[in-house]
């Protein structure tokens, strides 16, 4: 929680809207929603269920809905791509579902669209948080043109760095001045704990771990990164931990493929944390980060998106908000930083994995992340700014936000 910023304030309702449903382990999101709470505000937090962890949370009232509706919107949304269906649609949800709000947050394409759709018939104004961008080029005219009509209404919108707002810009014809750069990343430093996953796992001392969070799909190179492990030197072990605990179901397709590996080179964690900020027995004892990222364009979030990461990478603030330096491919702003500030190492590829872990021998670079953390990408540092931009949409009109 960001004490410094807790302020009296009159209790004001703010409906978030996002598709992925991973509040507590999105750090930006979790930030943001603290923000909120800190400042008086009742949240409505509108998802579809999924594997992430929803703790429940004073002031935040979960309105999840179920793997039918999911697909129904889906293909209004995504496939069908007609306005008055999907007016149809928030208007159901508006009748039905929703109270009074004060702010809607929309998050990401399907968030905003909604949130777009509502102010129109209730006339609440509504921000925009992008994680992930969408490309006409990789989409289509039609599905663009939901984004964009939504767009036109926004009271501000919220990307993690020039790059991508640059192309956030250019693909919804949003108003530059709107903007807000919020790198994805949590609030403070992180606290190790002293109940160490590398412990339960059964790692002897003498071994150094790297280890990749997050997601273990194809563009994260996870396969990749098991594949280089015979090549580290013998003192260096890999634990693989996906963010929701599910690394052995996700990894059934290569198992057969490691299990030579598991249990001497390879660790996997099938523990899972209820939010973003729980990440200290996961990261207590670990030497390195392996964070790469690899295009592999088999849906509209997985090749442009990807190729402009930016800010956009929660593995790589995470390891360096605990001091965990990165090792990490030659993608995205994070590589030049890693080079400049000295927190990390930069490969072409993961097969040489094995040639650089000497390198975090050096505890210095442990240092380095962790002050570059607090110094670039701590929310702390944006939090009164992002709260004066959101007090302020709260009583913005539709006249005044487009003057």
């Amino acid at each position: 929680m960001i004490d410094e910023f807790a302020v009296k304030a009159e209790s004001k309702r703010v409906l978030i809207i996002h598709a992925d449903g991973n509040l507590f382990n999105n750090p930006s999101l979790k930030c943001i929603a603290d923000l909120l709470l800190q400042h008086g505000c009742e949240i409505d937090f509108r998802y579809p269920k999924s594997f992430a962890p929803m703790p429940a949370t004073k002031g935040i009232r979960l309105l999840p809905f179920g793997p039918r509706l999911w697909r129904i919107k889906s293909f209004i949304f995504n496939r069908l791509c007609i306005y008055p269906l999907v007016f149809l649609s928030a208007l159901l949800e508006q009748l039905f579902l929703y109270r009074k709000y004060d702010l809607i947050i929309g998050v990401d394409r399907q968030g905003l669209i909604e949130a777009g759709v509502l102010h129109k018939i209730t006339k609440t104004p509504f921000v925009y948080i992008s994680f992930e961008i969408m490309f006409e080029s990789e989409t289509s005219v039609r599905c663009k043109r939901l984004e964009r009509r939504a767009s036109r209404d926004v009271g501000f919108w919220v990307v993690q760095d020039e790059e991508r707002a640059e192309q956030l810009q250019r693909e919804n014809f949003l108003n530059p001045g709107n903007r807000f750069l919020l790198p994805l990343a949590s609030s403070g430093a992180g606290e190790m704990a002293t109940d160490r996953l590398r412990d339960r796992l059964g790692i002897p001392d003498d071994k150094h771990v790297a280890i990749t969070i997050g997601s273990v799909a194809d563009w994260s190179m996870t396969r990749e990164i098991i594949q280089s492990v015979p090549s580290w030197p013998d003192d260096w072990v890999l634990i693989v931990h996906e963010r929701y605990g599910r690394t052995s179901q996700s990894l059934e397709n290569v198992l057969a493929e490691i299990a030579p590996l598991v249990g001497k080179k390879v660790f996997l964690s099938n523990a899972a944390t209820d939010s973003v900020d729980d990440m200290g027995s996961i990261l207590s004892g670990i030497s390195v980060g392996l964070a790469f990222y690899k295009p592999v364009f088999i849906g509209p979030y997985l090749g442009k998106n990807l190729i402009h990461l930016g800010f956009a990478s929660g593995k790589i603030s995470t390891c360096l908000r605990y001091g965990v330096p990165v090792l990490v491919n030659e993608i995205g702003l994070f590589a030049n930083e890693s080079k400049t500030h000295h927190f990390g190492w930069v490969v072409e590829s993961p097969d040489l994995i094995g040639g650089s872990l000497e390198r975090f021998r050096d505890t210095q670079l442990g240092e380095n992340a962790k002050n570059y953390f607090m110094e670039r990408l701590d929310f702390n540092h944006f939090g009164n700014d992002l709260w004066t931009r959101i007090d302020g949409a709260m009583g913005t009109s539709d006249a005044e936000r487009k003057k």
